[in-house]
């Protein structure tokens, strides 16, 4: 009924666009993840703890757009293509006004969270100044988040990833001049760093609002808006937070275990922690095709359950799996043979190689259950089930990771490497929840549909 070609090619037409702009995007962290490596140790851990929090807060923001992507995929199935537009614009409404609330606690009270990481006052001096500039960029993260979210939506990844280059081009620039100094412009370290992400991500929020309402081509330009824009939507509202919650607290909750675990390696050592984040950034090289897999998963599942085709979402979702199965166990023997490539393309400093080396190599027997269960829990997620995807994270989570790796620290003492194993321990813990309640609750959508 289905050809594979047509499937296959809707597949591409999203996935390849989204690999691209996350290619851009992490090339752009490497950069500036490399060139803050070039800096002291001191300057990766202060910025490495700043990362937790800000992470922490923008899982928030990209959870809840993932909650407007999902409904705006069903209202494009749908063909309501005004409730598209009203979903987008509640959502940027709502969450600029939480966004100030961050703000305004993150300016005034940062010493009381970043105080949670580490007691040097140097790490907390640099940390402290790097988060008072990082958080002016708060709401143009918000807006670029909710541009994604309604093109990704309708199926469009190549806008998304067009500001995606001119963001990562502004960024690696500035950067290399805000970070070391250029130009006559002087040298500000790691404040440099937030100062050239903070403008690129203003240049992307600009981008992103005037190709969603320029007159020609715009995407919302020829959809009629049934409301104001400063008019609240209950509805609507109520509709975007109850989907996009639980997928932010999906990820807030490894944003947190993060910052627990960034605890338990500071146990280890500045050096340990410092070559962790550098660990991390290697290691999304590999990630790029697998975060595009899950939004692809949720946004064609999505579709098609507008379209009340249950059919086309069965074969949208084996094709995924099998083009992640391939993918993934190309970047897990990448992993697994070069890990030192990777970790001398983040720094140039021995002893965070070395530490480093161990955890990139772990981390590549754990590709494929990693990967596939980000479309297990999109596909879950579009199917209704909000709340499943959060659950499992949770139980990988706050039962595996965390508990076992302040055991092994505090308790036995053991070392760094099996902090690396429980990490992976919890991957494949969460893939095998994710594909058993998958399989479960499409087990339970035949029965409904052969009784009906």
């Amino acid at each position: 009924m289905y050809g594979k070609k047509v499937i296959k090619r809707d597949i591409y037409q999203i996935i390849i666009p989204m690999i691209l702009e996350n290619i851009l995007q992490i090339s752009a962290n490497l950069v500036i993840t490399a060139m803050v490596g070039r800096l002291l140790a001191n300057d990766i851990s202060a910025q490495g703890i700043c990362i937790r929090i800000t992470d922490t807060l923008w899982c928030f923001y990209k959870g809840v757009a993932i909650g407007a992507t999902v409904l705006i995929a069903r209202a494009y199935g749908a063909g309501r293509h005004q409730d598209c537009r009203k979903i987008a614009e509640q959502t940027i409404l709502t969450e600029m006004i939480i966004v100030f609330v961050f703000q305004v606690v993150l300016y005034f009270k940062a010493s009381l969270f970043l105080g949670f990481f580490s007691k040097d006052p140097q790490i907390l001096s640099l940390a402290e100044g790097y988060m008072k500039t990082i958080i002016f960029e708060f709401p143009f993260v918000v807006i670029t988040t909710v541009v994604t979210a309604s093109f990704q939506g309708y199926g469009n990844t190549k806008i998304p990833m067009y500001i995606a280059v001119l963001m990562n081009v502004v960024n690696i620039v500035c950067g290399y001049c805000f970070i070391f100094g250029v130009f006559g412009i002087p040298g500000m370290g790691i404040k440099g760093a937030a100062t050239a992400l903070l403008t690129a991500q203003a240049v992307g929020a600009g981008t992103g609002l005037y190709l969603l309402y320029k007159k020609k081509g715009g995407l919302f330009r020829k959809v009629p808006s049934e409301h104001r824009f400063f008019s609240f939507d209950k509805k609507c509202i109520y509709e975007i937070y109850t989907t996009g919650i639980p997928a932010a607290l999906e990820t807030v909750f490894w944003q947190v275990s993060a910052i627990i675990l960034s605890k338990v390696i500071l146990f280890y050592g500045n050096q340990a922690f410092a070559a962790y984040q550098l660990g991390i950034q290697a290691e999304e090289i590999t990630e790029m095709p697998a975060i595009g897999f899950s939004t692809a998963s949720t946004t064609l599942a999505a579709r098609a359950i507008g379209m009340q085709d249950e059919e086309l979402r069965k074969v949208y979702f084996k094709e995924q799996l099998k083009v992640g199965v391939f993918i993934s166990s190309i970047t897990s023997v990448l992993l697994i043979f070069l890990p030192r490539f990777f970790m001398t393309l983040m720094t140039d400093k021995p002893e965070l190689q070395a530490i480093g080396v161990v955890y990139v190599f772990v981390m590549g027997f754990i590709q494929i259950p990693q990967n596939l269960s980000r479309i297990y829990n999109g596909t879950i997620r579009a199917m209704g089930y909000k709340n499943a995807p959060m659950l499992v994270a949770g139980f990988g989570i706050w039962i595996v990771r965390i508990p076992l790796c302040m055991l092994a620290a505090y308790v036995f003492r053991l070392p760094l490497t099996i902090i690396w194993i429980i990490i992976a321990m919890d991957q494949v813990s969460r893939f095998l929840l994710s594909a058993g309640l998958y399989y479960r609750i499409n087990k339970k959508r035949e029965q409904t549909r052969n009784t009906v």
